[in-house]
């Protein structure tokens, strides 16, 4: 990476293991807020989107703002690039493009693929997927996309054909969080309630794990998938793990805020609000409503690094499949690359 703001921050940690550097290596100017980031596995290409503007495609080397894709919030609930093609989704619909043009379109609240503009009893807006932020994800090749619909279902589409190929009930309240590992193979949906359910994809089947005391903003499956990070309010805890298996609380994470500072002190809730594991599940990452980025380590709940990201709250992270590079977007107007060099 190059360029005018490279390794214009840099913070560093002692020790033979973990996190050895964060280096801020290039500030973007978002003309609307980022509430959602995506990085190609390269770094070279990132999306950004949120509210009801089009998703944004940047070339992160230079800076560059390549192209806007779609309309109607198109990137507000769900974005994807692999550095060849851009998924995005919004106000129910899935675009996907080229990095020179369109590929297709197609409505989620239409289940018999007709022309978008249908009515009648073809065009069915419970089907359709929500346009809330982070309520839709694609697998790691582009093929498929699991969505929150409008009827509290959870549905997946083949985006090669915009098929719906499952649907998964269950959730008594409105989910609020979804997640698809890589392979597609299984997922983590939590609703407002507080209830996580861990998917098998494969056989239509999930683990429900009841929290009737909690919250959650945004889940996270571990590669492995043995443990499932979750962001929002348990019992003091604004960032957990529990066992995928029995759905145990496994731990909480270190809060290193200052309780002074908080309006109510008793009240810690709504800290975090996006979350991912590192590859190897020994890091969790999550954007937080003070705009900083946390690093934490998974065995202890130790926070290892704090990055003074952004101005106002960091709601998109993205990392690298080698977790070199991480990209965070912020209510701010702004977008940030950073690289992160390991000692492990």
């Amino acid at each position: 990476m190059d360029g005018q703001q490279s390794a214009s921050r840099a913070a560093r940690a002692p020790g033979p293991d973990g996190l050895c550097e964060a280096t801020l290596l290039r500030t973007l100017p978002e003309v609307l807020p980022a509430s959602l980031v995506a990085i190609s596995p390269d770094a070279r290409f990132g999306l950004s989107g949120g509210g009801s503007g089009p998703a944004r495609l940047w070339d992160l080397t230079t800076g560059t703002l390549l192209r806007e894709l779609g309309v109607d919030g198109a990137g507000c609930s769900g974005l994807w690039t692999d550095g060849r093609k851009v998924v995005a989704s919004g106000d129910g619909k899935i675009v996907q493009a080229t990095m020179k043009g369109w590929v297709s379109r197609f409505d989620t609240r239409n289940p018999q693929n007709l022309h978008p503009l249908s009515r009648g009893p073809h065009h069915d807006r419970s089907t359709g997927a929500s346009s809330d932020r982070g309520s839709v994800a694609v697998g790691a090749d582009g093929r498929f996309a699991l969505g929150i619909c409008m009827d509290r279902a959870l549905r997946m589409w083949d985006l090669t054909d915009g098929a719906c190929v499952r649907t998964l009930r269950g959730h008594a309240v409105w989910p609020n969080a979804v997640w698809l590992a890589p392979d597609a193979r299984r997922a983590v949906s939590a609703g407002a309630d507080g209830e996580i359910r861990v998917w098998d994809l494969d056989g239509g089947t999930c683990a429900v794990f009841p929290h009737p005391d909690s919250w959650v903003d945004s889940v996270c499956l571990s590669a492995d998938g043995r443990r499932v990070l979750v962001g929002g309010d348990h019992r003091g805890h604004t960032l957990w793990l529990i066992d995928a298996v029995t759905g145990e609380f496994v731990r909480g994470f270190e809060d290193v805020r200052d309780p002074a500072s908080l309006e109510d002190p008793e009240d810690r809730s709504g800290e975090v609000l996006a979350v991912r594991l590192t590859s190897d599940g020994r890091f969790a990452v999550s954007g937080e409503d003070d705009g900083r980025i946390r690093i934490r380590e998974t065995s202890t709940g130790r926070c290892v690094r704090t990055l003074d990201a952004h101005t106002e709250d960091a709601r998109g992270i993205a990392l690298t499949p080698d977790d070199r590079f991480l990209l965070s977007g912020s209510s701010d107007g702004t977008l940030r690359l950073w690289q992160l060099g390991w000692g492990l």
